[in-house]
């Protein structure tokens, strides 16, 4: 049996780790002991790894597959972690590197952005940096749009707030079909970067004012305001490989 190791095993890698387990034995990192139990109660190896603990790192990454999601915010020095892995002696054996970036990636300015744009001015400098760190030294990068799935959903957070701009458009991909996705790439052995994008593409008016009845919270305070950004991510690519969202319509899961 292969190994797969998840770094960042936060909402999105303790559920690929307990949908993978059956076919992979699974490493984990856990940033503490109270995660450490955790992720053990469900049969997961794992190891605390965290800016100020690396005595395991060489363990995780003797692996078969490598999955890198951390949030940027999480870190005091987000960069200097990263560069910490991919230097590390042990990197140059495996098999794939699968590495999480964001959508955040391309600007926010009115536009269709596929993995073709030539980013000169992103929205995010972080998230930027960092896969100009690890572009070469990764097999796949996900570009991932706003995770949805289970108990994450738009509007609770804009509960009775202000919405400057309702019409503006929502780029979101389920949290099942970034697992699948991970699946697909590995199962065809595929190299690359791919937006992971549903097809569909609400307004903020549409699905808060929709999920506010739905799951019983305050409808946001929309402000009456006729510009909005048309701002779509094209997921498409992934899609001309064979790849199919099972999760297209976020007014149905």
């Amino acid at each position: 049996m292969k190994t797969f190791t998840i770094l960042g095993t936060g909402w999105l890698g303790f559920e690929l780790a307990k949908v993978l387990k059956s076919k992979y034995k699974i490493k984990v990192s856990s940033r503490n002991d109270e995660k450490q139990k955790m992720y053990e109660k469900e049969a997961l190896s794992s190891y605390i790894l965290n800016e100020k603990n690396l005595d395991f790192l060489e363990e995780l990454l003797d692996t078969n597959y490598l999955f890198i999601n951390y949030p940027p915010s999480k870190f005091e020095n987000y960069l200097d972690f990263l560069e910490k892995i991919y230097n590390h002696v042990k990197i140059k054996d495996i098999e794939k590197i699968i590495f999480i970036s964001s959508t955040s990636i391309y600007p926010n300015i009115l536009g269709n952005f596929d993995e073709k744009y030539k980013i000169t001015d992103s929205s995010s400098k972080i998230v930027f940096d960092a896969e100009k760190l690890i572009e070469n030294k990764s097999n796949i990068i996900f570009r991932v749009s706003a995770l949805v799935g289970e108990n994450r959903y738009f509007g609770k957070r804009s509960a009775n707030k202000i919405v400057e701009f309702p019409e503006s458009l929502i780029n979101f991909v389920h949290r099942n079909d970034v697992i699948s996705a991970t699946e697909f790439v590995i199962e065809n052995n595929l190299n690359g970067i791919f937006n992971l994008c549903s097809n569909e593409h609400p307004t903020k008016k549409e699905i808060y004012s929709f999920n506010s009845k739905k799951y019983n919270f305050d409808i946001p305070i929309f402000l009456d305001n006729n510009f909005f950004l048309d701002r779509k991510i094209d997921g498409s690519k992934i899609e001309k490989l064979g790849f199919k969202y099972k999760y297209n319509d976020v007014f149905s899961f």
